[in-house]
């Protein structure tokens, strides 16, 4: 534990995480560390002293400093308390912890994210990505999270070829804004492709995490401490933030059922 503590205390100081940064960018002598960052050479020589006797920046026979496979492990880490730290009043309302610990361990690879903090703005990424769709979209939901005309879109995109797969809740039911307000034409559209295969549906006894999104972009939620959803979360078009909703999808689209 003490060697723990001694670790984050050395990233917890923002000069020094900063050095780590510019030196993970590349091999730097101390003159041209404080240079960049303008800083004294006094307090540079302090703090790369310090990284160098915690192992996370070594001297190389040239006299430039290089970043360690410890250091650089270390700052890959910290990507994830970046995320959280970033968005903590999300997180202080809203919970991951039902989600799978190996993608919780993985959140750092949702940085680049930004936040949605209105329902209308959902409405729109989701209308936005399936107007772009070009090859699958795939979605996570407890409830009817589309308008009429993003049924429409979704109808295109499958004409186009589009791949589609969502997760539902078991006795998971249309609802009557929808149901009144998308033609029945399209209803049965949709309904061929599902019988073609380019359209399939899942279903989980509990959805944990809310998704929309395609081979392009990612938009998704997380329930409050009850359990319940607001539909308010993050977006990103970063491929690694579309490689780890993905694999979210993936994991939840095994466990989920066919049967309704």
């Amino acid at each position: 534990m003490e060697v723990l503590c001694d670790l984050l205390f050395e990233l917890s100081n923002e000069d020094r995480l900063q050095i780590l940064q510019e030196l993970e960018q590349g091999n730097l002598r101390l003159s041209h560390v404080a240079q960049k960052l303008d800083f004294t050479v006094q307090e540079t020589t302090r703090n790369v002293a310090r990284l160098v006797n915690a192992k996370l920046v070594a001297r190389t026979p040239s006299g430039v400093y290089e970043v360690t496979s410890y250091g650089h492990q270390a700052i890959r880490l910290l990507d994830g308390y970046r995320f959280l730290s970033k968005h903590s009043g999300y997180f202080v309302d809203h919970s991951l912890i039902e989600l799978p610990y190996k993608f919780q361990l993985r959140i750092g690879e949702l940085n680049e994210c930004k936040p949605v903090k209105r329902l209308m703005d959902t409405f729109g990424i989701i209308e936005k990505i399936l107007r772009e769709v070009e090859e699958y979209y795939l979605y996570i939901t407890n409830e009817t999270l589309s308008t009429a005309s993003g049924y429409q879109l979704s109808l295109r995109a499958h004409n186009s070829g589009v791949q589609g797969k969502g997760i539902k809740p078991t006795g998971f039911t249309r609802s009557r804004i929808l149901s009144d307000n998308v033609p029945e034409e399209v209803w049965d559209k949709l309904g061929s492709f599902k019988a073609k295969g380019s359209l399939e549906n899942k279903y989980l006894e509990r959805i944990d995490f809310g998704l929309f999104m395609s081979e392009k972009e990612v938009l998704f939620d997380f329930p409050d401490k009850d359990g319940n959803f607001d539909y308010v979360g993050f977006t990103s078009t970063d491929e690694k933030a579309v490689e780890w909703c993905k694999d979210v999808f993936g994991y939840y689209w095994e466990i989920a059922s066919s049967i309704y």
